[in-house]
């Protein structure tokens, strides 16, 4: 997947001179801005400097203030000197769904001192809603099927009824012998995924039934069971979700097609008109 985000771990010196340090935060940067966090744990703060932990967590977070302000005049990959003891690795690109997915590759590619878990459960308001989530998964795969066969694309976006003298709802693609959902998977968000999942399948079934097309499927974006971003725990639940939709699928007697990549979805696609 394309690099959407950028970078930098913080890195700390507890004892100046001594060339020996920690990742302590992190500096990422991505479409909707510039921020800084920290992401050594407070317990292991507490215990380095007991009593004198809190006074480390305020030069920390000054540290990072003063950082990000400067970020902002010369660039994430401008030259920095060391502040308060803190300096930034080097820049990385990489791809991050949420910002807890940024802090979280920062965390297990450069700190042994963060819990990765804990960004399992933070505010999650960055991430994009399930709709948004679902219709740049959906332009995404156009875009690759047209490509490939320009025929196509007067079948993407088509709106069929479901029920008689009701009104018409917008499917992924439709021609004479398929109709198609397209869906994601969000990581943080796996309750309303799968809620949004249940929708799209019902609304297959009563299209299909009412249209009176051969096939109905959701081609579903889930993430890899061997993706080093993701923590056990979001990887256990994802597991358990797809078996669940795929529960309600198998129920429709219509077909459940999880992918990985874009390009997978738009191979299924392109199975389905052959």
């Amino acid at each position: 997947m394309t690099p959407n985000t950028t970078l930098l771990p913080v890195y700390w010196e507890p004892v100046a001179g001594t060339g020996e340090r920690i990742a302590v935060g992190a500096i990422i940067e991505r479409e909707d801005g510039i921020v800084a966090k920290r992401i050594i744990r407070d317990d292991v703060l507490q215990c380095m400097y007991g009593k004198a932990a809190k006074g480390v967590v305020t030069m920390l977070e000054t540290g990072f203030t003063t950082i990000i302000e400067m970020v902002k005049v010369i660039g994430i990959s401008g030259d920095f000197p060391a502040i308060l003891g803190l300096t930034l690795g080097k820049t990385r690109h990489t791809h991050a769904t949420t910002l807890n997915d940024a802090l979280r590759i920062c965390a297990m590619m450069y700190s042994s001192l963060a819990n990765i878990s804990d960004f399992d459960d933070m505010d999650d308001a960055d991430a994009p809603s399930q709709d948004e989530s679902n219709q740049r998964f959906g332009t995404a795969v156009r875009e690759l099927v047209v490509t490939k066969q320009p025929v196509l694309e007067k079948y993407f976006g088509r709106s069929v009824p479901l029920l008689q003298d009701g009104k018409k709802t917008k499917f992924g693609f439709c021609n004479e012998r398929v109709i198609i959902h397209f869906g994601v998977l969000s990581p943080v968000r796996q309750s309303s995924s799968v809620k949004d999942a249940r929708a799209r399948l019902w609304e297959l079934h009563r299209a299909r039934e009412f249209v009176g097309l051969d096939s109905a499927a959701l081609i579903f974006a889930i993430p890899r069971q061997d993706d080093p971003t993701l923590s056990p725990k979001l990887l256990g639940a994802a597991k358990d979700n797809i078996m669940e939709i795929e529960l309600e699928a198998n129920s429709y007697k219509m077909d459940f097609a999880p992918v990985n990549t874009v390009e997978q979805a738009a191979e299924r696609v392109l199975e389905y008109v052959d």
